[in-house]
C-alpha cells in the first residue's frame, strides 16, 4: 500500500551500557559504634535534611558517630575534581565505615 507520509529515520534513544553490572556492598546491619560520613554536593537543602537523617539513624543506632559533610567540602562545581580526589583519603582518616553521598531533590 502506497502511502504519502513522510518517512524518518529513528534512533533509538538507550545506547549499550558503558559500566558493567556489580554487586552492591554489603549492607552494614548494626550502625552502633560505626562512624558514617555524610557527603553532600551543596545543591539541595543537605543543612536541612542531614541534621534530620542523623537525628533518625541514632534513635535506631544510639552509639553511632557521624563526620558531618563539612569535613569533605563541595565535589560539584568548579573545584569538584580537586575536592573529589581528595575523598578517599578522608574517609580513611576519619576511619569511615559507611558514607551518605548526596541529597537529591
Amino acid at each position: 500500500m502506497a502511502t504519502n507520509e513522510p518517512k524518518y529515520d529513528v534512533l533509538w534513544p538507550l545506547s549499550r551500557k558503558a559500566v558493567k553490572r556489580t554487586a552492591s556492598a554489603t549492607r552494614i546491619p548494626d550502625l552502633n559504634d560505626k562512624i558514617v560520613a555524610e557527603l553532600w554536593d551543596v545543591i539541595f537543602r543537605g543543612e536541612t535534611i542531614y541534621p534530620l537523617v542523623r537525628e533518625y539513624i541514632k534513635k535506631r543506632f544510639p552509639r553511632v558517630k557521624f563526620v558531618t559533610y563539612d569535613e569533605f567540602g563541595n565535589f560539584h562545581g568548579a573545584r569538584e575534581h580537586e575536592v573529589s580526589a581528595t575523598i578517599p583519603d578522608k574517609l580513611k582518616a576519619f576511619k569511615a565505615d559507611a558514607a551518605i553521598v548526596g541529597i537529591g531533590a
